[in-house]
């Protein structure tokens, strides 16, 4: 008898802890837990001031019988971020490609919005609407957020300035920002933001397949103000392109390379030792680069007389060149070296499939919600881990 009693009473013990842990109104307005909850609500409210949503659309006009036509219209919708207070909005810009009709929504406006400029280095866009909206972005003053936590704030079927939770992964080798999160196809053109408001960068994409990716990428917020200033003040900024991919690698044994094929700065006149290039892992047919003789496996090295360092430099000098400019590589193919004279050409944009696939996956969808709770719950969890480690080791 006293076992059963002992039984029931411990049972009501644990639903009582149960609903103390993960009820959200049971918990001591004190304790830690509604402490990080409370702060990520009033985190979240301030910043879905500064996200709207950005609609565009354009007319397609559809075949039928006997020669008549249809007008159909596309709709595409996505997510923007308010930057000052005189109207500008930054947004994705391959989300307004071919769209003849753009409009930005806050909280009950909807503002016919104005393509104001492109950037086609970093494919984010500029709109100006003609009231100022909401709350303008605090832009972050450190150059890099690896390691640390962020929130992406963005739309998802159909909810505005929904959250999802996540860590920042540092930058990739073309200066975009990745970082770990689930996002949807209308959060691009949200806001990746830290834990004190202020605006980490600018989604513009995402690693995955199906309706939502789990990895996200983002133009890093240190480039921003650049950007705004010479679309506002000059219009569109143009971008370089040549259409190949590349990889560092290093070469293991080094390669001498006798004279004429010498870089600036090198030791010995007579030759130049190669340790390192970039491998050409894929030219776009028609490109540029096909046009140049590139192949797929030469190892690039020089750059008009110049070492290259890395993938990057060599990306930084081709988008950052005036369309029209030759370029003379230095490369090996077939343990041979050579030269190829290339023209740099104009970078376009294409509409975008939003998430680039992650190699090897299924296809299959996902089909989790955003939601701000879930993550609350999954932090719960942790600390109550932490707490339960804690007192174990008392």
């Amino acid at each position: 008898m006293l076992k059963t009693r002992l039984k029931a009473a411990a049972g009501i013990l644990s639903l009582t802890l149960g609903a103390v842990f993960f009820s959200s109104a049971a918990y001591p307005s004190d304790s830690s837990l509604f402490n990080l909850e409370s702060g990520l609500n009033d985190l979240v409210y301030r910043l879905t001031r500064s996200v709207v949503t950005v609609e565009s659309s354009h007319s397609l006009r559809i075949g039928v019988a006997q020669g008549a036509q249809e007008e159909s219209v596309h709709n595409l919708i996505s997510s923007g971020i308010i930057y000052d207070s005189t109207g500008h909005v930054l947004v994705e810009a391959s989300s307004l490609l071919d769209h003849d009709r753009i409009i930005v929504k806050y909280g009950n406006y909807i503002l016919p919005a104005r393509l104001v400029g492109i950037d086609y280095q970093t494919n984010v866009a500029v709109l100006k609407v003609d009231r100022p909206l909401g709350t303008a972005v605090r832009l972050a003053d450190q150059y890099g957020c690896a390691g640390r936590m962020v929130i992406a704030v963005g739309n998802a079927y159909g909810m505005q300035a929904s959250p999802s939770i996540g860590f920042c992964a540092g930058f990739r080798p073309d200066g975009t920002i990745q970082f770990s999160g689930p996002i949807t196809s209308g959060t691009i053109g949200g806001g990746l933001f830290d834990l004190a408001g202020n605006l980490v960068g600018i989604i513009t994409g995402g690693i995955g397949e199906g309706r939502m990716a789990e990895v996200g990428l983002a133009v890093p917020a240190y480039k921003i103000p650049a950007i705004v200033e010479h679309i506002v003040n000059l219009g569109d900024r143009q971008a370089g392109y040549i259409g190949i991919t590349t990889a560092d690698i290093e070469i293991v044994p080094a390669v001498e390379i006798s004279s004429p094929f010498r870089l600036t700065g090198g030791r010995n006149a007579s030759r130049t030792v190669i340790n390192k290039a970039l491998l050409v892992t894929a030219v776009v047919p028609s490109s540029p680069a096909d046009r140049s003789g590139l192949r797929k496996g030469d190892l690039i090295f020089g750059v008009d007389g110049r070492e290259l360092d890395s993938a990057r430099d060599l990306m930084n000098l081709v988008q950052q060149g005036k369309p029209g400019t030759r370029l003379e590589l230095s490369l090996i193919r077939q343990n041979a070296p050579l030269y190829a004279q290339l023209v740099i050409g104009q970078k376009r944009l294409t509409p975008s499939t939003r998430f680039l696939r992650t190699p090897g996956a299924s296809g299959s969808t996902l089909d989790i919600p955003d939601s701000l709770q879930r993550e609350i719950t999954v932090l719960k969890q942790m600390i109550q881990n932490l707490e339960t480690r804690l007192e174990s080791l008392r």
